[in-house]
């Protein structure tokens, strides 16, 4: 039985391990948007958690940081000067806000064309506006 659970907690350890390696490597690449990013992280993370990691906040939001594109240098900045206390969600979402100010309200859009729902329901938006102011 012993042997069994030695075997078990081997196991946990290596996926901790592989988990924390796949977070470190991970890079946002210009063309993803920042969503998308921190959705797969924020999996990292919950993964990490599950096998025995001891991730505390700050410890999260500085790999988030660091795994960010260079785009996102002015905003790590006012984060940083603002001593802000979000939770990932809350990042997420100001990340999203600072993505599209940076590309002039355009989204970012991904090879899968996942954010193409998030542009039609903004176009359906507009139009219903549209039809309200007349």
């Amino acid at each position: 039985m012993d042997n069994l659970e030695n075997m078990f907690r081997g196991q946990e350890k290596l996926a901790r391990q592989s988990t924390i390696t796949s977070i470190m490597n991970s890079k946002q690449k210009t063309s993803t948007p920042v969503k998308n990013h921190m959705l797969m992280l924020m999996g990292f993370f919950a993964e990490a958690i599950e096998n025995g990691a001891k991730l505390d906040y700050n410890t999260q939001i500085e790999m988030v940081f660091k795994t960010l594109s260079k785009d996102f240098v002015g905003f790590k900045a006012a984060y940083n000067l603002g001593n802000k206390e979000l939770g990932l969600t809350e990042l997420m979402r100001q990340m999203q806000a600072y993505e599209l100010m940076i590309n002039d309200g355009v989204l970012v859009q991904s090879k899968g064309g996942a954010n193409l729902a998030v542009a039609a329901s903004l176009g359906h938006f507009r139009n219903k506006k549209k039809k309200q102011k007349q």
